[in-house]
């Protein structure tokens, strides 16, 4: 049998028309190399191709059990995990709109009901998005990012809806969208960026950098600027990973300590701003509270400390929940104080727990990817989650200013909880496909940089 004959008996045993052309390709290579040693060992061209083709075996055998490897998988810890957080969320949301009063004014109308239908909808999104092929973020990460900026930067001047200063919302027909939220969903158009740039040394790091300049710039001119810290620390951390594996081709040591150098800008440029009366009222508000212990400027993170010291291991406190519901944030940006205030420090516990665990389940299917576009994306919505994690939890501890966070599959909001399922989607999706692509060549450079 000839090599094309033998490779079209074996794809023809193979489902899944996307792993075809790897598995040919793998095949057909094995087939030559070994064709060469049959030469070198004194058989003749013909012969040795024949006789390497004859110890593949058999070609629908070979096929089969080809086709039992190379299919969609479905990663069902992550599925059991989510479900798991999902329910969690929902039954803390549902003792919360007991205690709340307010669940009968406009805002707060049903919400409830709201926090659910997000869930729902956010569960669909993830599963939509794990149906779908990640590689194409490979071919058209690009327009898809330069799309994504334009409409942030029109969506945040122009049609942007201006509460206490800053232009957060947008309002699209009777849904309102919380535009740092949003702001995530680059990072991994992002990871796409980096991936096109390999091998461009210097050069293609500069253009990585500019990247990651502009959605960071217009997220901070929303104002948002825990979502932009957010934002920032995410792309440097995945250009961390890219620069250790190599892909640039660049003295790594140097890339790195650079990259650490620019973690530390943000800060910086807020600073600067604040020095300068740049920043909303609110933001210097904000400063004053974490700086001081003043009871007026420092009100509201006093309740939270109060809410945590009247807390109890296990069980609620009905008099300190009462008394935190009538705070805004109450289940939001402080969804972590309420969480302990009406279930305990165990639930608490227990809930960052199984953020934990879904975080580290992240990190390794990235990590055990072969392909390394999935890596990198899957990195990338690690790293959202986790530098979302710490915010939140952070300051609700009262170790961080107080600021809008999210706390990832906890917080009530139809954008931020959207945009959760939306990343861990793609994971799956990573995973789905973990034995189908294949990965495309490095570009070499014509001069090569030491490392």
């Amino acid at each position: 049998m000839r090599m094309e004959e033998y490779l079209s008996t074996v794809t023809e045993q193979i489902r899944c028309t996307k792993a075809r052309e790897m598995v040919v390709g793998e095949l057909r290579d094995h087939i030559l190399d070994q064709a060469k040693a049959y030469e070198e060992e004194g058989l003749f061209e013909e012969e040795a191709m024949e006789q390497a083709v004859r110890d593949m075996g058999d070609p629908v055998e070979t096929g089969v059990s080809l086709d039992r490897i190379h299919r969609p998988q479905i990663e069902v810890g992550i599925l059991v995990m989510i479900g798991l957080i999902s329910f969690v969320s929902i039954a803390l949301h549902v003792v919360l709109s007991d205690y709340s009063q307010e669940t009968d004014s406009a805002f707060y109308g049903g919400y409830l009901g709201k926090h659910v239908m997000h869930v729902v909808l956010g569960y669909a999104a993830m599963l939509l998005v794990y149906r779908l092929d990640y590689s194409i973020l490979s071919r058209f990460a690009k327009p898809l990012a330069a799309a994504f900026l334009v409409l942030a930067l029109i969506g945040s001047r122009v049609f942007g809806i201006e509460v206490n200063g800053a232009r957060l919302y947008i309002q699209i027909g009777p849904m309102w969208f919380f535009m740092p939220a949003l702001m995530p969903l680059y990072v991994p158009l992002f990871c796409g960026i980096m991936y096109s740039y390999r091998g461009e040394g210097w050069k293609g790091m500069g253009k990585i950098l500019l990247w990651a300049f502009i959605p960071v710039w217009i997220t901070f001119h929303i104002p948002a600027f825990s979502q932009g810290v957010v934002l920032w620390a995410a792309l440097l951390m995945v250009m961390a990973m890219a620069v250790y594996r190599g892909w640039y081709q660049v003295r790594r040591s140097a890339a790195l300590a650079g990259l650490g150098a620019l973690f530390v800008l943000p800060p910086l440029l807020f600073l600067g701003a604040g020095a300068l009366g740049h920043l909303a009222s609110y933001q210097m508000a904000r400063i004053q509270a974490f700086l001081t212990n003043d009871l007026d400027s420092n009100y509201l993170a006093i309740q939270m400390r109060e809410a945590l010291a009247g807390s109890r291991l296990a069980g609620g406190n009905t008099e300190t929940i009462t008394k935190l519901v009538e705070y805004p944030g109450f289940n939001n940006d402080y969804i972590f104080v309420s969480l302990i205030s009406s279930c305990g420090f165990a639930a608490g516990a227990l809930a960052a727990a199984l953020m934990c665990f879904l975080i580290l389940k992240v990190f390794r299917v990235s990590f055990g990817q072969k392909n390394q576009l999935g890596m990198i994306l899957g990195c990338g919505c690690g790293s959202v989650y986790l530098l979302q994690m710490g915010i939140s939890i952070g300051m609700n501890l009262g170790l961080l200013p107080t600021t809008a966070a999210i706390l990832p599959f906890f917080s009530f909001g139809g954008t931020g909880l959207l945009v959760s399922y939306i990343l861990l989607g793609l994971v799956l999706s990573i995973y789905r496909y973990k034995n189908i692509l294949s990965e495309k060549p490095q570009k070499k450079r014509i001069r090569s940089v030491s490392s």
